[in-house]
């Protein structure tokens, strides 16, 4: 039976900091793509999100170094006040936003055209993850613009009002977001190798170790790999499919399989042969690569 004691894990430490934005446009529309961004990053509850305006976390850390609780903590005393605030740091700058009224059959109808990078960094390496840039709308037409690492490609309609318009491109965030941490930094997690269910020698459901402390939700789809050593490496090859059924706590979900039932079987099998001669044997290996309302 799978353990019904709960495996405590910490959430990573994201410190979201202020974005910057090109000469001439507006600092409120750059603060307003910034917090449509925090917003999104929220609501994946992925994430301890800090904001760098508060900076309400880095205040609560400094005073309890200060306290004389912490005059007998070595650990308190001695770590970096930074890099234990965040694991990943998050930046972004304001390319360009605009509106252009239109005239309509009488009436004015507004585009806008909106473009913004986003950068991830691992604040423990200080290095960066990811960069790439999305551009929405381009003045109501089907339009690419380039930047580092990409764009997403929008075609939008026309709206009542420039403030429409506007929210309108704003609303492209929570997308934009989504698609990001699916491509940098997805869920990862392990088959869990005990309490899976069989049907004619095919693996129908099974479990893994990650739920909602790290932000799994009902409906999210993974791929199932295995590891294979290949040139002195370890590389991982999918061989199935899943789909989150359940999220039964923090670190435990319950998983219908919907691609490779057979091979899977057959990994799982092979799995529990090879563990039992070498407890370092590494398990099935899971990446998301889809949230809810996907049938893939």
């Amino acid at each position: 039976m799978v353990s019904a004691q709960e495996v405590q894990v910490k959430r990573p430490r994201l410190l979201i900091e202020n974005f910057s934005c090109a000469g001439g446009l507006s600092t409120a529309h750059r603060d307003q793509v910034r917090m449509n961004v925090i917003s999104a990053i929220n609501a994946t509850e992925r994430f301890d999100v800090m904001d760098a305006n508060t900076q309400d976390a880095l205040d609560h850390e400094a005073a309890r170094r200060a306290s004389e609780r912490a005059m007998y903590d070595e650990l308190a005393r001695t770590e970096n006040i930074i890099v234990k605030a965040n694991n990943y740091i998050l930046r972004g700058s304001l390319l360009s936003c605009s509106t252009q009224g239109t005239d309509v059959e009488g009436k004015t109808r507004y585009t806008y055209g909106l473009s913004y990078s986003i950068t991830l960094v691992d604040a423990s390496k200080s290095v960066d993850v990811a960069t790439k840039t999305f551009s929405h709308g381009a003045m109501g037409t089907q339009t690419l613009i380039g930047g580092t690492g990409g764009a997403i490609l929008n075609h939008l309609g026309t709206y009542a009002s420039a403030v429409d318009a506007l929210n309108a491109g704003m609303s492209q965030v929570d997308n934009d977001v989504e698609k990001f941490l699916l491509e940098f930094l997805p869920l990862e997690g392990e088959v869990i190798a005990e309490d899976y269910e069989v049907k004619k020698d095919k693996l129908m459901a099974f479990y893994i170790n990650i739920g909602s402390e790290l932000g799994v939700k009902v409906g999210n789809h993974f791929a199932v790999m295995i590891a294979q050593v290949r040139a002195g490496r370890t590389i991982y090859h999918e061989i199935g499919r899943m789909k989150v059924k359940e999220v039964l706590d923090g670190t435990l979900s319950y998983c219908d399989v919907t691609k490779g039932e057979k091979a899977l079987f057959e990994a799982m099998e092979e799995y529990q042969t090879m563990v039992a001669d070498d407890p370092t044997t590494k398990p099935l290996f899971v990446r998301q690569i889809a949230g809810p309302g996907l049938n893939l």
